[in-house]
């Protein structure tokens, strides 16, 4: 038994605990002897006191609890709960250059004149029968050899919300404007896209600084048929020598849907 539980047994039952002062001759060492607090003076009751009928035995106790070790089962501390370190957060690398730059709001409309297809850009509402714009583009058709009452498929404007919150740069309105003549363009049967208008040189290039270099070619992209592109209409009608470039342009690409007819 360890001798500390051993003196506890014993002040329990009253008995008197005798602990010399001085090591003794051919005894062995004891582990020191468990002191217990003296305890504290109890204050005098008063007769107005609510506990004065109370005998001593009755009074609530106020000495400290005492712990007595069990044999065989020392007491072990919780082990301290290790501190994990956060994951870093992902740095997101932010896009720079032209690809970067907000662009300003725009306007396109998709026509369908047989098995080409015409991205427009116009100010908003767009096309009307009777506006000067509409007329060349049916001038234009019927020059190529092409149906001169196009039906529309779609708008698309930008940017797509009006929360300000969300990116507008030019590599979004690029994804947006591809994403939009993807879903159009599957299963028509379409051999060619015109496009009017810098902005829609975004399904090529991010940068719109880069537009006129695209005007009067025809360039190949992934998942839609050759494009070749144009200034607007607005611009054809006041300049007459981008009606003699635009007409050599589609001198060149005509034999697209010509095969098709």
């Amino acid at each position: 038994m360890y001798e500390a539980t051993r003196l506890a047994y014993l002040e329990a039952l009253g008995v008197t605990n005798w602990i010399p002062r001085q090591p003794l001759g051919g005894v062995p060492m004891r582990p020191p002897a468990l002191l217990l607090p003296e305890p504290e003076p109890e204050p005098a009751l008063s007769e107005t006191s609510p506990t004065a009928g109370l005998t001593r035995e009755a009074a609530p106790s106020t000495a400290a609890r005492i712990e007595v070790p069990r044999p065989g089962k020392p007491k072990m501390s919780a082990p301290a709960p290790v501190a994990t370190p956060e994951p870093a957060a992902p740095q997101v690398t932010q896009p720079t250059g032209p690809a970067a730059e907000p662009v300003a709001p725009f306007y396109l409309q998709l026509w369908q004149s047989g098995p080409c297809l015409l991205l427009i850009e116009a100010p908003e509402p767009g096309l009307e029968s009777a506006m000067p714009g509409f007329l060349l583009l049916q001038d234009i058709l019927r020059a190529v050899q092409l149906p001169d009452r196009p039906s529309l498929l779609g708008d698309f404007r930008w940017p797509l919300n009006r929360n300000p919150q969300l990116d507008r740069s030019a590599g979004a309105a690029s994804l947006g404007l591809q994403a939009f003549m993807r879903r159009r363009v599957e299963g028509g049967g379409v051999v060619s896209l015109g496009c009017f208008g810098s902005a829609t040189t975004l399904l090529v290039d991010a940068d719109l600084a880069q537009a006129d270099s695209l005007l009067g070619c025809e360039e190949a992209l992934d998942d839609l048929p050759p494009a070749w592109f144009a200034p607007d209409l607005d611009t054809l009608l006041r300049r007459p020598a981008s009606k003699a470039e635009l007409w050599a342009l589609l001198r060149r690409v005509r034999s697209r849907w010509q095969e098709t007819q």
